[in-house]
């Protein structure tokens, strides 16, 4: 399963940057789906990600891992 590594709060990291959940739709870098989709944990798409990382400076190792179903 791939999920965001324990502590990951993407809006709050895009907020920290000037991104805010307002200024992402007003901009329209995210619609209204994704914004929910990240408010509850949810993944985003590899486009967004690209983006997350961008305006973060983090590698997608730092947001996401990859952890076995046991």
């Amino acid at each position: 399963m791939i999920k965001y590594r324990d502590g990951i709060d993407v809006l709050a990291m895009l907020k920290a940057c000037g991104f805010s959940a307002y200024e992402l739709r007003k901009q329209h870098i995210f619609g209204e789906a994704t914004i929910q989709k990240l408010r509850n944990g949810g993944l985003p798409s590899w486009n967004e990600l690209n983006f997350i990382c961008d305006i973060t400076a983090m590698d997608v190792g730092e947001l996401i891992e990859f952890v076995r179903d046991d």
